[in-house]
């Protein structure tokens, strides 16, 4: 997940997921009339934040977009910055104290497709908690179960990837079992401090046109692609499509249907 280019020009999924839920939700927020200083948890490439999030806000003081991923952040500092508009380098689910960092905090956090790649919920929604100023709003997209998940675990019992995928399980959502997903997400929630003002768990499904790009969107988000020699990259992209297709992953005219469930919570910190 450190190829920024490749991921800007292969997220279609997110971008569409991300416009899809930024028009649902933006009118049901609490809105000032300036002073609007907005965090964007996860931005990756920059381009969803740029593009789709800025345009939309009703209000904005200050964006700032965060991922852990330097090469990422990098790659939207030279591309997506704007005046109202910077990056930076932070880890939400490791990172002390946040305050020190962000002594203001902000009264909007946004995160898409991000924190289904966090194992510790907990220490993320804490932190999240931290950032927002009383009575802020945190709207929360990512993964709440998908078969890409399942293909992750297929993959890391084949004998010439085992020992690159030791820790799939960290990879894997703590949600993509669960009965009511949802429900879990806004009991930790709630448990850490939130008022939950929505959480749900839709299914939803995307179609990839073609083989090529279902491929590209394979290597954009695999985080074990990096581990893996480079002479080797063809091959594992061929056994992760075999795995999706024993799977019995809906095809049809060279295109491919994904199946999942978005988990959408809108959050707010109490006064």
């Amino acid at each position: 997940m450190e190829n920024a280019e490749l991921y800007v020009s292969s997220n279609g999924l997110q971008r569409r997921d991300a416009l899809m839920v930024l028009r649902g939700a933006l009118p049901a927020m609490n809105w000032e009339p300036e002073g609007e200083k907005i965090l964007d948890i996860g931005c990756g490439s920059g381009d969803v934040t740029r593009n789709l999030l800025l345009p939309l806000l009703p209000t904005v003081d200050q964006v700032v977009g965060v991922d852990v991923s330097h090469d990422m952040v990098t790659f939207a500092s030279k591309n997506f910055e704007h005046n109202s508009l910077s990056f930076k380098q932070l880890d939400i689910a490791r990172i002390i104290q946040p305050r020190q960092i962000f002594p203001e905090g902000f009264t909007k956090i946004f995160s898409f497709y991000c924190l289904h790649w966090i194992p510790d919920q907990e220490q993320c929604l804490t932190n999240v908690l931290q950032l927002l100023q009383p009575g802020g709003e945190a709207l929360l997209v990512f993964l709440a179960q998908h078969p890409l998940f399942t293909m992750y675990e297929r993959m890391a019992e084949k004998p010439r990837w085992a020992e690159y995928m030791k820790d799939v399980s960290n990879f894997v959502p703590r949600y993509q079992y669960k009965a009511d997903p949802a429900a879990d997400f806004a009991n930790t929630a709630t448990e850490i401090g939130f008022e939950v003002l929505e959480c749900k768990a839709p299914q939803l499904f995307y179609v990839f046109e073609n083989i090529n790009y279902l491929i590209n969107a394979i290597k954009a988000v695999n985080p074990f692609l990096p581990r893996i020699p480079k002479n080797d990259h063809d091959a594992f992209v061929k056994d992760c499509l075999q795995v999706l297709a024993d799977m019995n992953t809906p095809q049809q005219d060279g295109r491919t249907f994904a199946h999942y469930n978005l988990m959408v919570a809108h959050l707010t910190r109490p006064e």
